[in-house]
């Protein structure tokens, strides 16, 4: 395929090429022919005024055999033939030829136009010498009278093999250029082709399924931009691919997760269900403790049900956003305050800072006080007694962005871009203790997106973690 595209190329540089040449030597030709008649035509006409400036007073004074003399030696100095006739068409000397043969030349086109206009000239058969020939005459005046004309002429043939030589050499120049092209318009082709091919291997490659594949073409060309493209449309796709990978690995996770969430709560509501049947509900004491793990733990179910369909709803779009105008600074210190029983149990230093003048937005207050209960309520599980949460606003001109730190445990660096999965837990055993579906990360960062809005995580194990969110002062509903 490659071969048949660069004979293809090469063909169409060569025919264009002998194209190009064909018409250049026929302008070149023609061109060149005009411009070397025309200057042959100039140099016989000086040449006459010069032949006709040294012979006008031997000319005047009738002398013939001085005049025949003259006309021999000049021709062969200028190695042209020359003719002196006078006003009635009468030759009174000829380089070539007795004058007293030849006939009179007042019927002769370039004599003719030199008594009526000064010069003339003309390219035409001599019956005379019997060849072509190429005369040019101009009138000789003596004072203010015109006394004859003197004629210049050379062979036609010395013409025509000056035009053979220019003709030769543009056509070699034509043979040079065509071999030329062939070379290079190989190279050229090439250079083009091979691109072409590599880019089609690796569309190739991409559509077998194989994304690894990248075109190594740097040029700043149309090709290279489309190499780029190229390259780019493959990274893409196997972002895509390993995402697909990541989610088909989260939705496997996701069920594993769920189904353990709902077993656990499951297993022992059964349990003590079966045992309540066995005889245990008779025993008052027992059977008001087993009632009570009966109801926390369907309780537990629950609110995973209802975490569950929240996500859901967040995730489909299906929840949308119920805009009202509140004071943000207002709802961080209303969450504070449901938390202060158990900052002060814990001993919590909860330090509130605030950046701006005004903190008023158009959001839905529901899912902001969702966002902020569950952000300050995880910093307060994985942060130690006595530890300290820094909770900051800031007014940034077009956005508000809030942000909850801790010196709590921290999270270790292979798990922060997780964090947000459904049901992701870092410490599997801790978590479950201290309680919580492990959903709310997740719903809080649903709620932020949906709003417009971003929120991401910096943390240090065993140092602290920062939750920051930032929040457009302009939220589309």
């Amino acid at each position: 395929m490659r071969n048949k595209i660069v004979g293809k190329f090469v063909g169409a540089f060569v025919l264009l090429i002998m194209l190009s040449v064909l018409i250049l030597n026929f302008y070149v030709g023609l061109k060149l022919k005009g411009e070397y008649e025309e200057k042959i035509s100039k140099r016989l006409s000086s040449n006459a005024f010069l032949v006709g400036d040294l012979l006008k007073e031997d000319i005047a004074a009738g002398k013939h055999d001085i005049i025949q003399k003259k006309v021999r030696e000049l021709a062969g100095k200028l190695n042209v033939r020359v003719t002196i006739i006078d006003g009635s068409g009468t030759v009174l000397g000829d380089s070539d030829k007795d004058p007293g043969s030849m006939e009179d030349h007042e019927n002769r086109p370039e004599v003719i136009r030199a008594l009526k206009d000064g010069a003339g000239e003309s390219t035409r058969y001599s019956d005379t010498v019997e060849y072509n020939m190429k005369y040019v005459a101009v009138a000789i005046s003596h004072g203010r009278k015109q006394i004859g004309v003197v004629r210049l002429a050379l062979p036609i043939q010395e013409v025509e093999s000056q035009f053979r030589i220019i003709y030769k050499a543009v056509l070699t120049g034509g043979i040079i250029a065509i071999l030329f092209t062939l070379i290079s318009g190989y190279f050229i082709s090439k250079s083009i082709i091979n691109p072409i091919s590599e880019m089609k291997e690796v569309a190739q490659a991409i559509s077998e399924g194989d994304f690894n594949k990248r075109a190594k073409i740097n040029s700043e060309d149309e090709l290279g931009v489309l190499a780029r493209s190229l390259n780019r449309m493959a990274d893409e796709m196997q972002l895509k691919m390993n995402s697909l990978s990541s989610m088909d690995k989260m939705k496997t996770d996701f069920v594993a997760n769920v189904s353990h969430e709902l077993k656990t709560p499951l297993t022992t509501i059964k349990g003590f269900i079966e045992t309540l049947e066995n005889g245990a509900i008779d025993e008052k004491d027992n059977a008001r403790r087993f009632l009570s793990i009966i109801k926390k733990n369907a309780e537990r179910l629950s609110n995973i049900t209802d975490d569950l369909l929240k996500l859901s709803e967040l995730e489909l779009g299906k929840d949308r956003i119920e805009k009202k105008r509140f004071d943000l600074k207002d709802l961080i210190k209303d969450v504070v305050l449901r938390y202060s029983h158990l900052i002060t149990t814990n001993h919590f230093k909860v330090e509130q800072d605030y950046h701006g003048k005004s903190f008023m937005v158009n959001a839905d207050m529901q899912k902001m006080e969702q966002v902020l209960v569950n952000i300050l309520d995880n910093s307060m599980k994985y942060t130690g007694e006595g530890g300290s949460i820094k909770i900051n606003a800031h007014d940034m001109h077009d956005h508000f962005m809030i942000s909850v730190e801790d010196n709590g445990i921290g999270i270790p660096a292979e798990h922060l871009d997780r964090v947000f999965e459904r049901f992701y837990r870092v410490d599997k055993a801790r978590s479950r203790k201290l309680g919580g579906t492990g959903l709310g990360l997740s719903i809080v960062k649903h709620a932020v997106l949906l709003h417009g809005g971003d929120i991401r995580i910096e943390s240090i194990e065993n140092k602290g973690t920062k939750v920051a969110v930032t929040l457009p002062k302009a939220i589309q509903s």
